[in-house]
């Protein structure tokens, strides 16, 4: 049986997620604002999804990954995950 994944574990995968988003809306020169507004999210809600402290849904991951013209595979083998 898989081993469940403790909070630790849930931090580090979200904060890899968030920065794989924030290096690559850097690089194309976005600002957090501009993501959020071109993926349909809420700027405060893309602030938390970029610090790691919020667990967004696969359809939003999608939408990010849309606005930034990449596919959401790409963010997560970014992140490393």
């Amino acid at each position: 049986m898989p081993k469940v994944a403790d909070r630790s574990d849930h931090e580090r995968v979200l904060g890899s997620l968030g920065d794989a988003i924030r290096v690559r809306r850097q690089a194309l020169g976005m600002s957090q604002e501009a993501l959020a507004d071109a993926a349909g999210i809420n700027r405060t809600h893309m602030g938390e999804v970029e610090r790691g402290r919020r667990n967004i849904s696969f359809m939003s991951m999608v939408k990010i990954a849309k606005a930034m013209d990449a596919k959401a595979s790409d963010i997560i083998a970014d992140a490393g995950l």
